[in-house]
């Protein structure tokens, strides 16, 4: 293996082992909150707030940071005087946010009426406030971006790595005092301390590092750095749109169907995306980190056969075994049976694509490296569109909550399969990507009627765990077997081996 490829892994396992770290605090916060909170107008009103807060930072975050923040700061690594570059960036950010605060807090009553009508008089009071607390985090939220971005084009993680996971321990704060005080209000405060106390701390070390510098900036240098920016952004600008009226059209549907809706939406989908922070997400920003070459097609086979063969047989696990899992992880305290009805729903939704977003967002990140931000945006936006249509429509079949929850997830679940179809349709290896879908579909279906067999003939929540997670290596086994035979028997000569020295040994 070439130095690049070790660099490429080494950094790779950083990120993993700092998204791992965050969402093992994750989990941590989602049991804490439905232990305390449950599906209630404190959670949701909770979660909408930060939807909310986040929204309309969209564009300076989420594909910005990959497909343009990372490409900018490596591209002024390799000219005169980066460390300014990167505080130009900085500045002009932070201004930007900065009026986005202050329009959310001018108009924040209509804001949350936008998002949340469905909810409650008492509800919208409630995320309303919680609203004009955490947008004091705004500007530090969206100059943690720039700043991280700038580390991962130097080949560093720190500030990705404990970001998630010092917000985590902010909220898991805020509920403790929540618990002991009573009130709601500190989840909105540990909220925004933790934002920007991360975001003086990354500009006081980045500052005194070297990496980042302030001095010299002019305003026609800053100017010029916003133009750059606003160039790159056109390409991506309906990203931000897309995503912003997918998430307005979830939270406002969910809203209406019922107290707890939008908490039960977000347990489910802290359970799913598991995969797209421990594998999509530091497997893009590594892949980004480095000159990816012009030809994406040629890092295919190795990407897709490993992923596919985890994936697809995962997915059929979480939807055959969605109520059990729910129950185990959050069925105790304020999370009632009206909770694991609403949330395993959602997760079953949800499920049935989660190993096309796993691999649809690793294939996005090959075309950005690739330059072709403009083909990635399309797709993307196609997907949100789908998710959006689909969500418009669920609500004329006019469903019951738990059913209503179901099509929420299927609704994400579409814009997942939409993401990987159209990246397979652009990089022009259809047939070769089919294939290897519909090889993986062997063991994913295997691993339904091995679900459906342990549900009808296991009695006991943990028993039926134990043996379904065994039906998943078995079906992972064939997955593995048929993707990559080559490095399966290598796998089995080294196990071999191990045991005849272990023999030899005794």
């Amino acid at each position: 293996m070439n130095a690049s490829g070790r660099s490429l892994r080494r950094f790779s396992a950083l990120l993993i082992s700092g998204a791992l770290a965050s969402k093992l605090l994750g989990f941590a916060r989602e049991v804490m909150m439905a232990h305390v909170l449950g599906a209630s107008l404190i959670a949701d009103g909770f979660r909408s707030a930060t939807t909310a807060v986040l929204i309309p930072l969209a564009f300076l975050q989420n594909e910005s940071v990959p497909a343009i923040m990372i490409p900018m700061h490596r591209e002024a690594l390799q000219g005169e005087n980066p460390s300014r570059n990167l505080g130009a960036l900085t500045v002009v950010i932070a201004l930007i946010s900065a009026l986005i605060m202050v329009a959310v807090l001018l108009l924040g009553e209509i804001w949350v009426n936008a998002i949340v009508g469905g909810f409650s008089v008492e509800g919208r009071e409630l995320t309303l406030r919680f609203v004009r607390m955490m947008a004091f985090g705004m500007p530090a939220s969206a100059v943690l971006n720039v700043l991280a971005a700038g580390e991962i084009a130097l080949g560093r993680t720190r500030l990705t790595n404990v970001r998630a996971s010092l917000l985590n321990v902010a909220v898991l704060a805020g509920i403790g005092l929540l618990m002991l005080t009573g009130d709601a209000y500190f989840l909105a405060c540990s909220f925004t301390i933790a934002f920007n106390a991360l975001a003086l701390w990354g500009l006081h070390t980045m500052w005194r590092e070297g990496v980042l510098s302030f001095s010299g900036l002019t305003v026609p240098i800053i100017l010029a750095k916003a133009a750059d920016f606003f160039r790159r952004l056109r390409v991506l600008l309906a990203l931000p749109l897309a995503e912003q009226g997918n998430i307005w059209i979830e939270r406002l549907t969910a809203s209406r169907l019922t107290t707890g809706a939008v908490a039960s939406l977000d347990y489910a989908r802290s359970l799913t995306e598991s995969a797209l922070l421990l594998i999509s997400q530091p497997l893009g920003m590594a892949v980004l980190s480095h000159h990816a070459p012009r030809d994406p097609r040629s890092q295919l086979d190795a990407l897709l056969r490993p992923l596919l063969a985890l994936t697809l047989p995962a997915s059929a696990f979480l939807l055959m075994f969605a109520t059990d899992i729910v129950r185990l992880i959050y069925f105790r305290g304020a999370f009632g049976d009206e909770a694991l009805l609403l949330t395993s729903h959602a997760l079953k939704g949800i499920a049935c694509g989660v190993w096309a977003a796993t691999l649809g967002w690793i294939l996005i990140r090959l075309l950005n490296g690739a330059g072709r931000n403009g083909a990635a945006a399309l797709i993307i936006v196609c997907g949100y569109l789908v998710n959006i249509g689909f969500n418009l429509l669920a609500p004329l079949f006019a469903p019951g909550p738990a059913a209503g929850m179901q099509l929420l997830g299927i609704g994400e679940a579409l814009r997942s399969i939409v993401l990987l179809l159209g990246v397979v349709l652009v990089l022009g290896e259809r047939r070769k990507i089919l294939t290897l879908i519909g090889t993986a579909l062997v063991p994913a279906l295997l691993m339904m009627a091995l679900g459906q067999l342990i549900q009808s003939s296991v009695a006991g929540l943990l028993p039926r765990l134990l043996v379904g997670g065994c039906a998943y290596l078995v079906c992972l086994a064939l997955a593995l077997a048929l993707l990559m035979p080559t490095a399966l028997g290598i796998a089995l000569r080294q196990i071999r081996r191990l045991s005849n020295v272990k023999g030899q040994l005794s």
